[in-house]
């Protein structure tokens, strides 16, 4: 009895776990630019244009899948700068450069406040500090013009439930993703 039981949770529950991948899939547009990862096909990230659903299967450009097969699907979510990322990698880069040349202008410099001439500013924080500023403004200029996809999941089940009739009954598949 416990086992008939379980058969029929697992016959009612694959039609809702596949109409819902389904369901979500669905909201994609035809035309829009998606990211597949589809393994028994060979596919890691590979990029199409979206076609449509027919039924249980997801239409590409220039091929078709089962959905049940479909591992991540991500859909692309425009354009992106890299201005922040270019302005931190040339500040630390104008701070590396400078530390070294205002320690080299420091020994330099004579700077004896006993002297009775003008006070003691010693160059050293200058520097690094002017180059670290022109490091990020040159950075952030050049990452502006370095542009990158964006991509966003398209949530597909956590728990897949198959059936498919074999002789002498139904063979039942089961995956979950944790």
């Amino acid at each position: 009895m416990r086992t008939h039981t379980h058969l029929a949770v697992m016959l009612l529950a694959a039609p809702i776990c596949t109409a819902t991948a389904q369901d979500r899939i669905s909201l994609l547009e035809p035309g829009q630019r998606v990211r597949v990862t589809v393994p028994s096909l060979g596919l890691n990230q590979h990029e199409e244009s979206f076609s449509g659903v027919q039924g249980d299967t997801l239409v590409l450009a220039s091929m078709r899948c089962p959905i049940t097969d479909v591992e991540r699907l991500d859909v692309h979510a425009g354009r992106r700068s890299r201005a922040v990322t270019g302005a931190l990698v040339g500040a630390v880069a104008g701070l590396l450069a400078g530390v070294p040349l205002g320690m080299a202008e420091q020994s330099r410099y004579d700077c004896d406040p006993n002297n009775g001439f003008a006070p003691c500013i010693p160059p050293m924080p200058t520097i690094p500090v002017m180059l670290a500023a022109l490091g990020a403004g040159v950075g952030a200029v050049t990452g502006a013009f370095i542009k990158t996809d964006r991509w966003e999941e398209v949530p597909l089940e956590q728990v897949r439930v198959s059936v498919a009739p074999q002789r002498g009954g139904v063979v039942i598949g089961i995956s979950m993703a944790f």
